[in-house]
């Protein structure tokens, strides 16, 4: 009686439940399968050529011919600004600048809750300065912020198409069943797809960056102007916040990444998930978004709120109506209120994509 009695480890070894890959190893699994999609590729080619061309851009720019250009129109144009202003009379000139003045006062009073904007009322009748002209040296940071804020959308809709492609396929394959034989827990198979699609994403953000920070550093080395040249120093952006703005646009993008996932989990085909993009970005964002309540639901879209979390805040145009009729009002929106709104959508799209995934049938 008592030799019937087998502890958990006496049992023989084919009786012990194996335990499956670990989560981790499902996540590398995942990650090995969506580089080894065509997707990727043409994904890695579309940014290294869109930096390519911007940086080539850049260095069209700030070629010291292209600058000894910029200064001889500059010269020109501050002569003739010097002879128009010589033949103005001094009261006229007054009258304009109190004129500017008052729209100045007036434009601080209809803003809700702000101070004044400065109309730089006493310069109005200077010459533009080098710097606005755009006759600055070329600065690397800069030239990086420029690259790459230019190209936030391009990396972002690149990666959710890809994330979306990765997920979407494998139902259209039939793979998405077969993997489910060797894991059947849905849940983890779900949630290391989005992590994979996350990581694919900020993959395609790095990429991004460092090549912007690249190309900047190679059209800076090249194109130095000489001392002959009379231009201005750019500009310098501090380091932390130049860091932190690029570190915004990886996280925007590595989201793009996991809300093409999402989508693609929930809709099964990429061709419903470039449909419902192209429809909400035409419908919602472009239409909705302005047309009603005069402009002021703008907040609640993701293309506000996506600028304002990589811009550290933004604005938006509403129309404000009063006595004097209508008129289209600048309105602040936070970064704060910009990455709270990020998050609860994120959480939301996750969790009813791993719900779905878990209830539907994959067939």
């Amino acid at each position: 009686m008592s030799g019937t009695l087998l502890t958990p480890d006496s049992r023989p070894r084919a009786g012990v439940r194996p335990t499956g890959t670990s989560f981790v190893g499902l996540v590398g699994v995942e990650l090995r399968r969506l580089w080894w999609r065509r997707m990727a590729k043409v994904v890695l080619v579309a940014v290294v050529a869109f930096v390519g061309v911007s940086a080539y851009a850049a260095y069209q720019q700030t070629r010291p011919e292209a600058l000894a250009e910029r200064i001889d129109d500059y010269s020109s144009i501050v002569a003739e600004t010097t002879r128009q202003n010589a033949s103005i009379p001094a009261d006229e000139k007054a009258a304009q600048i109190e004129a500017c003045q008052r729209d100045q006062a007036a434009s601080g009073a209809d803003a809700s809750g702000g101070g004044p904007g400065d109309f730089r009322c006493e310069q109005m009748f200077d010459p533009p300065s080098p710097a606005a002209f755009g006759i600055v040296a070329a600065e690397r940071t800069a030239i990086t912020s420029s690259i790459v804020e230019s190209g936030v959308w391009i990396f972002g809709f690149l990666a959710f198409i890809l994330g979306a492609s990765f997920v979407a396929a494998e139902f259209a394959a039939g793979s998405m069943g077969n993997w489910l034989t060797f894991e059947p827990r849905r849940l983890r198979v779900g949630t290391s797809k989005l992590v994979a699609a996350g990581i694919g994403g900020l993959a395609v953000g790095a990429l991004g960056v460092g090549l912007a920070a690249l190309g900047a550093t190679l059209v800076t080395t090249v194109n130095r102007p000489g001392a002959d040249l009379p231009i201005a120093e750019a500009p310098i952006v501090p380091g932390d916040t130049a860091g932190q703005s690029l570190l915004r646009v990886v996280v925007i993008v590595a989201l793009g990444g996991l809300g093409g996932a999402v989508i693609g989990l929930l809709l099964r085909s990429t061709a419903g998930v470039i449909g419902l993009v192209v429809g909400w970005l035409v419908l919602v964002e472009g239409f909705i978004a302005n047309a009603f309540a005069e402009g002021r639901l703008q907040p609640w879209f993701l293309r506000t709120n996506i600028q304002g979390f990589v811009s550290d805040g933004t604005t938006y145009f509403a129309t404000r109506c009063g006595a004097d009729g209508c008129q289209s009002v600048s309105m602040p929106h936070s970064y704060t209120a910009s990455w709270t709104y990020l998050i609860v959508v994120t959480v939301l799209g996750v969790a009813a994509a791993l719900a779905t995934f878990r209830a539907r049938d994959v067939t």
